[in-house]
């Protein structure tokens, strides 16, 4: 894992464009910054749903200038399938997104930023708390 990279939670863009400060400031320091396309379709989601969606729809590609967008492959779906299954055999499922960019960050081998204490219920995944 690249230590300065982060793939990151839509909860954090969003506390970006809302805040900057603290937050732009750890994502300016970064190497890397990766999106899964799970996170990307939550802020377009969003931003449709605004009273300004132009504006907003504007940051988001703005902003997409400045990271990779990953997308899942067929070997992100089988981690998936395995994590959302532990999820629920242990009774503790998190919302299915949040399952999906966990997987693509083991799948890329890319630490997640996020504000959601949940990924803490995914197993083998290590992940930071913004």
């Amino acid at each position: 894992m690249i230590e300065n990279q982060r793939l990151l939670d839509s909860n954090i863009v969003i506390c970006h464009f809302r805040h900057g400060g603290a937050v732009t400031d750890r994502l300016e320091r970064l190497d890397g910054l990766y999106l899964p396309s799970i996170a990307l379709g939550e802020l377009y989601s969003g931003a449709l749903r605004t009273a300004r969606p132009a504006k907003h729809v504007e940051l988001i590609e703005t902003f997409l200038t400045g990271v990779k967008v990953v997308v899942p492959d067929v070997e992100t779906a089988v981690i998936y399938g395995r994590l959302s299954a532990q999820l629920a055999a242990k009774g503790a499922p998190i919302p299915q997104n949040d399952v999906w960019i966990a997987a693509c960050a083991m799948r890329w081998d890319l630490k997640p930023a996020s504000t959601d204490r949940h990924f803490d219920r995914i197993e083998g995944l290590a992940w930071e708390r913004w």
